[in-house]
């Protein structure tokens, strides 16, 4: 499977919602680091986990979005860059519907990512959130 495949199937499986957990237990490696936009920086697989089922509890209905475009660049077999813009078309409880849009780049090491930093628009956001 090459690093392109392997990204897309942990995006379809994330998108679904309910394998998300799959995509997380398949391909993050157990000491990965996920870069929030805002500069916040998390550490473990587990530590993923955890925040992913924090936003679906904050989620009152997800109307729409996915994919939109994706790249890899594979410097060896699961090794490499790889580049997904998504968007989504959400409310969370207690909000206006939204368009939330993000480019995440992951480095990959032997079929996990070991690094990934998300890129979204954070004006207007508290500090931490």
């Amino acid at each position: 499977m090459t690093l392109l495949e392997r990204a897309q199937h942990l995006q379809d499986l994330a998108s679904s919602g309910e394998t998300i957990f799959e995509a997380i237990d398949t391909y993050y490696a157990d000491d990965v680091e996920v870069v929030e936009a805002t500069g916040e920086t998390f550490h473990g697989r587990e530590t993923q986990a955890g925040r992913v089922q924090e936003w679906i509890e904050s989620v009152e209905a997800i109307h729409g979005g996915g994919l939109t475009a994706i790249a890899a660049h594979e410097t060896a077999e699961g090794t490499g860059v790889v580049f997904a813009e998504t968007t989504t078309d959400v409310t969370f409880k207690g909000a206006p519907r939204t368009q939330f849009d993000e480019v995440a780049v992951q480095r990959w090491e032997g079929g996990k990512v070991v690094h990934e930093r998300f890129y979204y628009p954070t004006a207007g956001m508290n500090d931490g959130a």
